[in-house]
């Protein structure tokens, strides 16, 4: 038979004091805390053991990851995405590297010594005593504007990596995510009994689609969704109609779409970056990032970099309110900027680029191209080169390993055509 399958216990998690341990890890942050506002950390060692007991005595626990819905975000991805947190937390700083004030430390430990020091009751209790004055200080210090605003850039830098994982998650055809946070805690001018805790909830939200009728053809394409982050609430993804058309009205706007034909070829010709990353720079090209190249005949959305470096195209229609993603390019492709330049120096067709793989990122990685100086210089002569050194700085790409045959491959076409052309400069100088 069967065993019978035993219920766990529900395990109470008491709400206790802070651990002696506890206590002189929040000393040390609170030290560092004032060091990074420019203030003497020694500025506590005037104070009482019952004013410190006040001040260090208040728990805190490790921040938390989940899912805001249950069965809406894959468990995989949560723990992925705590232990990537947890890792950025734990080994970066927050200011000068030198004081050594982690992100998780001021999650933590730090914030809540913030968030203590300028509490109205915490602040009657020194009333009347030696260290009154020193307390005012550091809260007047900690409340200056530029201080809050600084405490919430911190913050916002804590997230800076989270917002890169739920959209490297993301896929526009199926589920997107996003993220929020809250600070939960009890009173904080109860000595006894009080702690605290950084809760981030991973949020989904399914794909919608819609046809579109072009060339008489009919399409499904998906909507652009920016999804949430922080405290900024979910929202469909637009674009300005002034940034194509600048004669438009500055009110006017176009809800953006991609056919499943423009994520196929993101894919394939965007092979040499890793997933997540591919994930994150297409939605972030087409929403907060969008930047809008025009040619002589045609406008494109540029896949940029920080530097503002292109290394692709997004070509589109507009159709009513609607601006559709159809494909994506290239920058080596002819109709762009830089692939105009390219085939003005080396005239490579379409096919022929298509018959190097020079349609895919993956060609910039894998060819030697001190083996092929012609075929470097052109590169750099026409913007390319460029965007490839961009790309590296990065750091989004796979390994890169040269394939020597591939080198052998190209090398031979060019010195071929090299060839060619001299036999017919050779025939037209006789």
């Amino acid at each position: 038979m069967a065993k019978k399958k035993r219920n766990k216990p529900k395990v109470t998690v008491v709400k206790k004091e802070a651990s002696r341990s506890e206590q002189e890890h929040t000393y040390i942050v609170a030290k560092k805390m004032l060091r990074h506002f420019d203030m003497d950390p020694d500025m506590l060692n005037g104070f009482t053991k019952r004013q410190k007991q006040l001040l260090f005595s208040f728990g805190c626990e490790m921040p938390s990851f989940k899912a805001e819905k249950e069965n809406t975000v894959p468990r995989k991805f949560i723990k992925e995405i705590h232990t990537e947190m947890f890792k950025r937390m734990k080994t970066n700083f927050w200011g000068n590297p030198e004081n050594k004030l982690t992100y998780m430390e001021l999650a933590t430990y730090g914030y809540l010594f913030y968030l203590l020091v300028c509490v109205e009751d915490v602040k009657d209790i020194f009333a009347g005593t030696p260290q009154e004055e020193t307390i005012k200080l550091i809260s007047d210090s900690f409340n200056a504007e530029k201080n809050i605003k600084e405490l919430e850039n911190g913050i916002d830098e804590i997230f800076g990596e989270m917002y890169f994982l739920t959209r490297g998650y993301s896929q526009v055809n199926f589920r997107l995510y996003g993220y929020h946070y809250k600070w939960e805690n009890t009173d904080l001018t109860s000595q006894s009994h009080s702690r605290m805790k950084l809760k981030t909830f991973i949020t989904a939200q399914n794909c919608e689609s819609k046809m579109f009728m072009h060339n008489n053809i009919e399409r499904k394409a998906f909507r652009m969704i920016l999804t949430s982050f922080g405290f900024i609430q979910p929202s469909w993804a637009i674009i300005r109609k002034e940034k194509i058309f600048p004669s438009a009205n500055k009110y006017e706007i176009l809800n953006i779409y991609i056919q499943s034909h423009a994520l196929h070829r993101f894919k394939e010709r965007m092979d040499q970056i890793t997933p997540p990353n591919r994930n994150f720079f297409m939605q972030y090209a087409l929403t907060n990032g969008q930047h809008v190249v025009k040619t002589e005949k045609q406008s494109f959305l540029a896949l940029t970099l920080k530097d503002d470096s292109s290394i692709g195209y997004f070509t589109f229609f507009i159709q009513g309110e609607d601006l559709v993603i159809t494909t994506f390019i290239s920058i080596e492709n002819t109709k762009t900027p830089e692939g105009k330049k390219l085939y003005e120096i080396l005239h490579l067709s379409k096919e022929e680029m298509a018959y190097l793989g020079m349609d895919k990122l993956s060609f910039l990685y894998t060819v030697d191209f001190e083996q092929i100086p012609i075929l470097k210089q052109a590169l750099i002569d026409s913007g390319i080169w460029k965007s490839k050194l961009s790309i590296d700085k990065e750091e989004i790409t796979h390994e890169a390993i040269i394939d020597q045959n591939k080198t052998r491959f190209v090398k031979s076409f060019f010195e071929k055509r090299e060839q060619h052309r001299a036999d017919i400069q050779e025939i037209e100088d006789e």
